[in-house]
């Protein structure tokens, strides 16, 4: 049997998938992440050991799904580096939807909270988690989404999955299913999605009370299933890929990206040549030792095959570089630098141009809905609060408490400068006294918070040894009113820093009258706006909450969604390309560095679509990351294959090895 039909079959055991769908892996992957590859992102691993333990332990009201030869609904799923396709039972799919989306009745929320669904182009169903990047495709129609939607009507169940914003209690009950899982059970339950061929009724039956278990989804031949060189992405594609800043600036990632790119092709085994300006202090070229071996040496620790040379200033001797590069490694991954590095001339010599540039949010998203769903008295007590901020309540102080305020002051920034110096016998130091006109224009960040009190055992000879340092001058300036001063504020200081007071921070008593204070102030304005009943019931809470400094709106604050209205695809486009201008648009793809949240799947299409009648090859994305940050200065990171930047550099990966492919096919440079 050959590799690809062995290779084929033994995938369609783990999985349950059709020929074509198996094949169809295998011929664009090969064996280069695996046959049946896991997912390596912790927060897509998450959302999968969600969506089966959802399945296997289905809401009561609706009860367990009974598909014979189908557990739990499923017939395949086709697990994929940077994505998973589920293929539902065709005669149980509303059966199948039904435990899977979201719905509330009086007896809580059925299905997988804060999960949200909407219809592809291809007859298929994109679930994702709220505010997260996470997502499956579910084989279903927009004809099963309005007979699931149906099904829940009938039931007395209201249809959250197509709501903006989180219902009331999604966000809560999410965390309640990611919190049950014991450590190391997300990835057994998220593998268990990924290979539905392996399991049995009996082995789903049991996991209504407990985890997968390894041997259960071991499979016939586990060897047989791990990352090697074999396959089309360990040979088949060749070319030549340059990274380059978008607009010929550093700072955009572009030797971060080209590292762990180039990386993550040789963890397959894939040869692999990484050419950089080693006089480019972000290079990781300019770090490494280097052997002897003509132009090329050692760039990661265990990886072999994956090999860099520095590239000469002199243009033709660079151009001679790159060409012996061709035909030593099936890839080579050029850093063309930037302004102060230049090689952007060897964009020429290139099948693939990845333009970095710096992901810019306003670019993507054209407004933001708030949507707040928190009860009334909550959104009042949020009214008050921006009242208050707005006008506060002028702090009416008698001279002797101005004094005291004075003294906790400067105290704060005694105590500060002390832990600066070793010498505190002869600390210089002078309080400015100017402060004492001032204290009602001070603001927050300008005042110096004391240690706890119980922290530093000595605080009651500190607070000796600074009056004493201010004590002739305070006498000079304040004779009459010193004494009695200098005497109480030893206690008053010890007093408010046991409450965590900060100097100029009032305390409950006088908190409380300003704001019983503010509200006479705005009780007509409240009354019209809330209504006589609302403002009676809930004013008062605000205030005792308010004088305690105790986060009152904190128990709501799920309730507030911020959903992003996103930009029309050529729009988004038109700003990307004049990003990009002077670059070759035929070879070009563009590629957002860190970016932060997530961008919807069908905007990330529609801006392709929009480049690709440009001439450009596409758009692609690697999210804020924090793990790559120090990459150029360590040898072994990059042969990592776990974790959040191995998952998102493996995207990418597939994305450049798909756009290699499709240029050889159609016979471009």
């Amino acid at each position: 049997m050959s590799t690809e039909r062995h290779a084929v079959r033994l995938r369609r055991q783990y999985t349950g998938e059709g020929r074509q769908a198996a094949l169809a892996f295998y011929r664009r992957h090969g064996m280069h992440f695996g046959l049946v590859p896991d997912t390596n992102d912790p927060q897509q691993q998450a959302f999968e050991a969600a969506v089966l333990h959802t399945l296997a332990r289905p809401h009561p009201a609706l009860g367990p799904l009974k598909a014979p030869g189908a557990p739990l609904g499923l017939v395949a799923a086709s697990p994929g580096v940077e994505s998973l396709v589920l293929w539902p039972h065709p005669e149980y799919v509303t059966d199948f939807l039904l435990r899977l989306l979201p719905t509330r009745a009086d007896d809580g929320i059925a299905g997988l909270p804060a999960l949200r669904a909407v219809t592809g182009p291809y007859q298929d169903l994109v679930v994702r988690l709220l505010g997260r990047a996470a997502r499956i495709t579910v084989r279903a129609t927009g004809a099963d989404i309005e007979r699931t939607r149906a099904a829940a009507l009938t039931a007395g169940r209201e249809p959250l999955w197509d709501q903006k914003a989180a219902a009331v209690g999604e966000r809560n009950a999410w965390g309640t299913v990611v919190d049950a899982f014991a450590p190391g059970e997300s990835a057994l339950w998220s593998r268990a999605l990924r290979r539905p061929g392996l399991t049995d009724p009996a082995a789903t039956a049991a996991w209504s009370s407990r985890a997968p278990l390894p041997a259960e989804l071991e499979g016939p031949k586990p060897q047989q299933l791990l990352p090697r060189a074999v396959g089309p992405l360990a040979g088949a594609v060749r070319g030549t890929v340059a990274v380059t800043p978008a607009d010929g600036r550093g700072g955009t990632g572009c030797s971060t990206v080209a590292l762990q790119l180039a990386a993550t092709l040789a963890r397959g085994g894939m040869r692999v040549a990484l050419l950089a300006d080693a006089n480019d202090p972000s290079s990781p070229l300019g770090r490494q030792g280097r052997e002897d071996e003509g132009p090329w040496g050692p760039v990661a620790d265990g990886l072999p095959t994956l090999r860099g040379a520095a590239l000469p200033q002199d243009r033709n001797e660079a151009k001679t570089l790159v060409a012996l590069a061709r035909t030593q490694a099936d890839l080579v991954l050029i850093d063309t630098g930037n302004g102060a590095y230049p090689h952007q001339h060897l964009l020429q010599e290139t099948d693939l141009v990845l333009a970095i540039t710096r992901y810019d949010q306003r670019h993507w998203i054209m407004d933001t809905e708030i949507i707040d769903q928190r009860p009334e008295h909550a959104q009042m007590w949020a009214w008050l609060d921006r009242k208050y901020l707005q006008n506060p309540p002028r702090r009416e102080l008698n001279e002797e408490q101005e004094l005291l305020t004075f003294l906790d002051v400067v105290f704060a920034d005694w105590v500060t400068t002390r832990s600066w110096t070793d010498d505190t016998d002869g600390l210089h130091w002078d309080p400015d006294w100017d402060l004492l006109a001032e204290l009602a224009e001070l603001e927050a960040r300008d005042i110096e918070k004391l240690p706890a009190e119980d922290e530093e055992p000595d605080f009651d000879a500190w607070r000796s040894q600074f009056l004493a340092s201010v004590q002739d001058e305070g006498t000079r300036r304040h004779p009459h009113l010193w004494p009695q001063v200098a005497a109480v504020w030893p206690a008053h200081s010890r007093r408010r820093n046991r409450a965590g007071l900060m100097a100029t921070e009032p305390e409950a008593a006088e908190q409380e009258a300003r704001c019983l204070e503010l509200l006479e102030a705005v009780e007509a304005e409240a009354i019209t706006r809330w209504g006589p009943d609302l403002w009676r019931e809930h004013r008062h809470q605000w205030v005792t909450a308010r004088a305690a400094n105790a986060p009152l709106l904190q128990p709501y604050e799920d309730l507030i969604e911020r959903v992003d209205i996103p930009r029309p695809g050529p729009e988004v486009a038109d700003v990307l390309l004049r990003s990009v201008h002077g670059l070759p648009a035929d070879r070009l793809m563009i590629t957002l560095n860190r970016v932060r949240g997530d961008i919807e799947p069908r905007q990330l299409a529609d801006v392709g679509h929009a480049l690709a009648e440009h001439g450009a090859r596409g758009v692609a994305f690697v999210p804020q990351l924090t793990e790559p940050a120090e990459l150029p200065w360590n040898r072994v990171v990059p042969a990592v294959h776990d974790g959040p930047h191995a998952a998102a550099f493996a995207r990418l990966a597939v994305a450049v090895t798909d756009q290699l492919t499709a240029g050889q096919s159609t016979g471009k440079h």
